[in-house]
């Protein structure tokens, strides 16, 4: 077999074995050919999980421990037999043309973000998916991160990446000190352009995720997303941007929502703030107590 010119990079712990047989076929069907999969198993319970998983180009990496979805990613980076690196996760799907788009993009650029659709199947992942997360939701990812007029923007998300392996590591991966699975993409993606590099908006570049269908599910992805914000503030120091770009990303949702959603929708955002916030006062009383 030829060397291959793409290394598709997936954290798996526990997955679901529909999505997971879903990613696969969706891989299955891409019009580039030219890679391989490190899946980076995070001592899932079910050592069989993957024992299905017949072509070649696939491996299975095991942890010892589970470490988190950042560790699997710098652990799949570093096994990786390629140049380029693409970021995907167990609870997505692949358009046909993705990698091809990514192995194209990464000749002339250093690192892509791709476009993320929710597949929402019900009314409350409609809702959810209008908040535009994660990734782009129903409102597309220009529509979440600002975008200049010539295709580049200053974040990305690790469900839809693409970066030159020699650049993923000159940044030093992805931090594993996060406590949650939450925010080490921000970080990465700030660190990326604090030192020049430039991050590509590739909107052919699509993968599609599993919604959010309910309202507890909804409740503890807010508050670790609020716990993950206290890490990311720790690292970049003022976060006012931040919080403007939420301002703006949230009337976008409305205007979007239109009548028979905006209601959800708003509803969704004040709760959104509101358990956020009470994340990231929950992750300041326990940085406090590691201290003491």
């Amino acid at each position: 077999m030829n060397p291959p010119e793409l290394t598709v990079v997936i954290p798996s712990y526990n997955p679901r074995p529909d999505l997971l047989r879903a990613l696969y076929d969706s891989l299955m069907r891409q019009s580039f050919n030219a890679f391989e999969v490190v899946i980076v198993d995070d001592a899932s319970t079910e050592p069989s999980l993957y024992k299905w998983i017949q072509d070649p180009r696939f491996r299975v990496l095991r942890q010892k421990e589970n470490r988190g979805p950042a560790a699997c990613r710098n652990l799949g980076a570093k096994a990786a037999e390629s140049q380029y690196l693409f970021f995907t996760d167990t609870d997505c799907e692949l358009a046909p043309d993705t990698l091809q788009k990514a192995a194209d993009g990464l000749r002339g650029g250093a690192i892509l973000m791709g476009n993320t659709i929710t597949r929402a199947v019900t009314p409350f992942g409609k809702a959810v998916a209008l908040l535009g997360f994660p990734g782009g939701g129903l409102l597309g990812f220009n529509k979440v991160w600002r975008v200049d007029e010539d295709g580049y923007t200053n974040s990305f998300s690790s469900c839809n990446l693409a970066f030159r392996k020699t650049v993923f590591e000159a940044l030093g991966g992805f931090d594993e000190t996060f406590p949650v699975a939450g925010g080490e993409d921000t970080v990465l993606a700030w660190k990326a352009t604090q030192t020049g590099c430039r991050i590509r908006y590739v909107p052919e570049m699509q993968v599609y995720h599993i919604e959010k269908s309910t309202l507890g599910d909804f409740i503890r992805w807010q508050i670790t997303r609020g716990r993950g914000n206290y890490h990311i503030k720790q690292q970049v120091g003022r976060v006012g941007g931040y919080l403007r770009l939420r301002m703006w990303t949230f009337k976008n949702s409305l205007r979007a929502a239109g009548f028979r959603y905006a209601l959800p929708v708003l509803g969704l955002i004040l709760l959104s703030v509101y358990y956020q916030v009470k994340g990231m006062c929950l992750e300041t009383r326990d940085a406090r107590k590691r201290r003491a």
